[in-house]
């Protein structure tokens, strides 16, 4: 890892470090606000609140995905770093950052599920990807990990799709594949492929999630290879 490299990818992490604060100081907020509700209503034997949390931290670092390009990209430019050393420094921000949220996002869940359990909490329930497999702390962080670099890939190919093509060129991209969505949700193939997919969930299923997401970084570099601080409207 080159000096140029080292410094944006320093750029980028003080960049979101104060963002990711103010995100996870919400969250816990809603958490505990959440779970304030559910002691005082412990005696309604029906009553159970269900809270996911990576609902939250996949939003999150798609947000940040996209704004890799339209947020940095024009300044690191204009600092003198060269495409190829952005682009290579994007991966390893896309992988610290999916791996540093993961871990504190399944940490969260463990310390909140334990004081909880401390004051007798038994109607707040965590709701997690990693149920489909042994939900336990260092499976949330793999399962989160890997999801979530599918996610930033995917908002990151967009976000250099729309720098480099324009409102309408990603538009019309986004428009075609939201017909085919449909187009096979009303077929049925489409839900068909997704029930299967989630019949028979193993860590490959996620594996393969990650590395889709590679796969949409790497087509990603034509876009990145010629990209100009002045963005296509």
């Amino acid at each position: 890892m080159n000096n140029q490299i080292k410094g944006m990818f320093y750029y980028y992490t003080v960049d979101v470090v104060r963002t990711a604060k103010i995100f996870f100081s919400i969250l816990t907020g809603i958490i505990i606000a959440s779970a304030i509700i559910c002691y005082l209503l412990l005696g309604i034997d029906e009553f159970k609140m269900y809270f996911a949390i990576p609902f939250a931290t996949y939003f999150n670092v798609g947000i940040v995905g996209f704004q890799l390009v339209k947020g940095n990209v024009p300044f690191g430019l204009k600092m003198g770093a060269t495409r190829k050393n952005m682009y290579i420094m994007q991966l390893y921000f896309m992988f610290a950052y999916s791996l540093a949220i993961a871990f504190i996002g399944s940490t969260l869940q463990q310390v909140t599920e334990w004081l909880f359990q401390a004051v007798g909490v038994t109607n707040y329930i965590y709701v997690h990807p990693a149920m489909f497999l042994t939900d336990n702390w260092i499976m949330r962080i793999v399962v989160d990990a890997l999801v979530m670099f599918l996610i930033m890939a995917v908002l990151y190919f967009i976000a250099l799709l729309f720098y480099r093509t324009g409102l309408a060129g990603g538009g019309t991209v986004l428009g075609v594949l939201m017909v085919v969505t449909l187009y096979g949700a009303f077929e049925g193939w489409l839900v068909d492929a997704v029930v299967n997919l989630f019949s028979d969930v193993t860590i490959m299923t996620f594996v393969s999630m990650f590395f889709i997401g590679i796969v949409f970084y790497l087509i990603g570099f034509p876009f990145m290879r010629k990209i100009t601080i002045a963005n296509r409207r």
